[in-house]
């Protein structure tokens, strides 16, 4: 039961596809940037590192060959092996001067030359000269002939990149390595300046999509909303020509599969108005249908209050069943309340009731493209004989249903029934 009222409310509420877009869609579209800015961040980083190392070989290339031309015999004992102070110091100045041109024209901090066995040759502080580098950055240049760079913390908490780039010979092979000191803020500002519109325009592209989307969503589910207002209130004002019993077989039934009937015993209810035919000739069509609204109105509420359910108006008659009601007390109390109700007020016609209780036959009736739900069954037509011997102001049920304050039993003859049918009559005004 509880399954079902979920499912008939989860029908009349509108599909959430702006809580959806923005609780499922939204977070995963920024995951997805996040993930594609990661990434592209990090290709962009790497690509520009490659170009940072290719210009540190350039640059590389730039000093031996200016330093091999300005002090020839110096840089072919350096190459030989022989660092600074190995050498003569005529040759040890011009060596030192040609290192300090390039070191200025080109904006290094530092500059050191190593051997193979990564002993320093030259180096602008000098007191480094003749130390070893163990450092797994050299050692791969040495190994691989591929530069390398890294990120150096220095004594005055500034950082620094540290290139290490191979100076080959003529047949390929790594002669000695230069390591060259630049400053990180000035590379950073390039890395930046490159990055940013690598990471800015599908960043922008992303928020531009996601604002488009929630706005097609946002809109679509107001016409969402709309739409399923307009189908509520027209299911509503459909509901309001069947019976709960109907509206609620027609809900639980599955998509393209008939309405099953079904086999049970209930208590009926049948009203007519009396005289209802010579009310309506008398009177134009208006007043008819005002005052006969006005008697249906009167019924079904009371009904409703006392657990009826409206099988279907005929005209200025009404069958409702009482499923629950297996003493027949509530339907009794629903008749005595509409005979009393109708007493009350200024009625231009009275009201007979007959009541009867008996197995009936409930279910989809007529063509699958226009049925009626309803019960069938002779309780179904004792029900309206009883009420036809009822008169005005009366109401007339089987014996069985009946309590003291109805008359004595008697028996009348019912059509459709063999033998008479016993009934007792209650008369209230």
């Amino acid at each position: 039961m509880g399954k079902e009222v979920t499912e008939a409310a989860s029908l009349e509420e509108p599909f959430p596809l702006k809580s959806r877009f923005q609780r499922r869609f939204v977070p995963a579209l920024i995951a997805i940037m996040a993930i594609f800015i990661v990434i592209t961040g990090f290709t962009a980083t790497t690509a520009i590192e490659s170009i940072y190392l290719e210009l540190a070989q350039r640059r590389a290339q730039t000093i031996s060959r200016a330093v091999s031309e300005t002090a020839s015999d110096a840089w072919l004992s350096l190459m030989a092996g022989a660092s600074l102070r190995d050498i003569s110091p005529a040759q040890a100045t011009r060596l030192t001067g040609a290192f300090t041109a390039q070191v200025k024209a080109l904006n290094l901090v530092e500059l050191k030359v190593y051997d193979l066995n990564r002993r320093v040759l030259f180096a602008t502080n000098r007191d480094e000269i003749g130390s070893v580098e163990n450092g797994s950055a050299l050692r791969a240049v040495i190994a691989t002939t591929d530069p390398e760079i890294v990120t150096k913390t220095v004594l005055d908490g500034s950082q620094q990149y540290e290139f290490y780039v191979p100076v080959l010979g003529a047949d390929g092979s790594v002669r000695t390595v230069f390591e060259l000191y630049e400053p990180v803020d000035y590379l950073d500002q390039i890395l930046l300046k490159s990055a940013t519109p690598i990471i800015a325009v599908p960043g922008l592209f992303f928020l531009a999509v996601a604002f488009a989307l929630n706005s097609l969503v946002v809109r679509a589910q107001g016409d969402i909303d709309q739409r399923t207002q307009a189908i509520n209130a027209l299911r509503r004002r459909l509901e309001s020509f069947v019976s709960t019993t109907a509206a609620d077989a027609a809900k639980q039934a599955q998509t393209g599969s008939d309405i099953a009937s079904a086999r049970l015993t209930t208590t009926l209810f049948y009203s007519d108005i009396r005289d209802f035919t010579g009310f309506s000739e008398q009177n134009t069509p208006e007043a008819v249908v005002r005052f006969l609204n006005k008697i249906m109105t009167l019924q079904v509420d009371i009904l409703k209050h006392h657990g009826g359910d409206i099988d279907k108006m005929i005209g200025d008659a009404v069958l409702a069943r009482f499923d629950d009601d297996e003493d027949g007390s509530k339907a009794v109390a629903a008749a005595r309340a509409i005979i009393e109700a109708l007493h009350k007020g200024p009625h231009e016609r009275g009201l007979g009731i007959g009541l009867s209780r008996g197995e009936v036959i409930s279910g989809a009736i007529g063509p699958a493209n226009r049925r009626d739900y309803t019960v069938i069954g002779d309780a179904v037509n004792v029900a309206a004989r009883l009420c036809t011997a009822a008169s005005a102001g009366e109401i007339v049920v089987e014996a069985g249903l009946a309590d003291d304050s109805f008359q004595a039993t008697e028996h009348v003859t019912v059509k459709g029934r063999k033998g008479p049918v016993a009934i007792r009559r209650l008369r209230l005004h």
